[in-house]
């Protein structure tokens, strides 16, 4: 299984100590040079880990003409127009991206997506989380900005009670 993703997942993932789910779902997760670059900037939660993760490859895309045609036409940030560009070149099994922008460009070219709150249902189903509830609430509380409905949605999904 290839799966590519853009910086978010990875950011938030880190931002409440749960990026070990990665390795633990898909084994190996490339990122473009972009993504690195983005989650190398300034304070970035996820820069101290990002350098030395064996799991974690950073990978150059060869075509920067779509990379650049992603980002003029539908003006999506360098790591997400990479993070697509990448998941087209390779044939990846998964792109994991959230904004909500790069997802419909990436369905528009039929690439197959999880987001980060895919990462945490298909953990709790494989008995790598106890709480979705729990790990929904920090990244609440670590800035992360999930809609009402989103947060019912998923934990309706997770099977599990808000008042649990």
């Amino acid at each position: 299984m290839i799966i590519v993703s853009d910086t978010t997942p990875i950011s938030e993932l880190a931002k409440v100590e749960h990026l070990d789910l990665l390795p633990k779902l898909f084994g190996k997760v490339m990122i473009p040079q972009g993504v690195f670059n983005e989650l190398q900037i300034g304070q970035h939660p996820a820069a101290k880990f990002v350098q030395n993760l064996s799991w974690l490859e950073v990978v150059t895309v060869g075509n920067q003409q779509v990379v650049e045609e992603l980002q003029k036409s539908f003006n999506l940030h360098l790591g997400e127009s990479e993070a697509i560009a990448l998941a087209e070149e390779i044939g990846a099994s998964q792109l994991l991206i959230d904004e909500k922008a790069a997802r419909k460009v990436a369905m528009t070219r039929k690439l197959p997506l999880i987001g980060t709150m895919g990462i945490l249902l298909l953990a709790k189903r494989r008995g790598l989380l106890d709480s979705v509830k729990d790990v929904l609430d920090e990244m609440q509380l670590q800035g992360m900005r999930i809609s009402e409905r989103l947060y019912v949605q998923v934990l309706t999904l997770a099977e599990e009670n808000q008042g649990e």
